[in-house]
């Protein structure tokens, strides 16, 4: 749950400022959940190419910082909003941006996780606010989906 201090972000305004190649990266987390209005989101999580990568790693805009958490990934760079990673892994399965854009959905010429990624990759997770996401996008799915 958002602490109280946190505001809900504009997806669209937050991805502009950040001013990426809209081929060089996905959102995934929340963002494809406040795109579809079923909930906000607080930040930005992005899977960049690993081009886009070493390119932002040594720039002022990102602080590069170890991954604390074992089996997610590696080094990921962070800013106020942002928080940008090159993979994501499901035990020892690696998900790279040309891999997630295989199942993911591009709208408004951007890329995004989809629906059915995104539950994938909260089960594993398995952290409360992960169920809570997933029973929010299984509510959705019944509503939305014929």
């Amino acid at each position: 749950m958002p602490t109280s201090e946190k505001k809900p972000i504009n997806l669209y305004e937050e991805i502009n400022k950040l001013n990426l190649p809209k081929d060089h990266f996905m959102i995934v987390g929340s963002g494809i959940m406040s795109l579809k209005g079923i909930r906000d989101s607080y930040d930005l999580d992005l899977v960049i190419s690993e081009e886009l990568f070493e390119q932002l790693k040594n720039g002022p805009d990102f602080e590069l910082r170890p991954w604390t958490r074992t089996g997610i990934g590696r080094e990921w760079l962070k800013n106020d909003i942002a928080d940008l990673v090159v993979d994501m892994r499901i035990g020892d399965e690696i998900y790279d941006l040309q891999r997630l854009k295989l199942e993911g959905e591009k709208i408004d010429d951007m890329w995004f996780l989809s629906l059915k990624q995104l539950i994938d990759f909260k089960r594993v997770y398995g952290r409360q606010k992960d169920f809570d996401d997933i029973e929010l996008i299984e509510r959705y799915l019944l509503n939305h989906i014929k």
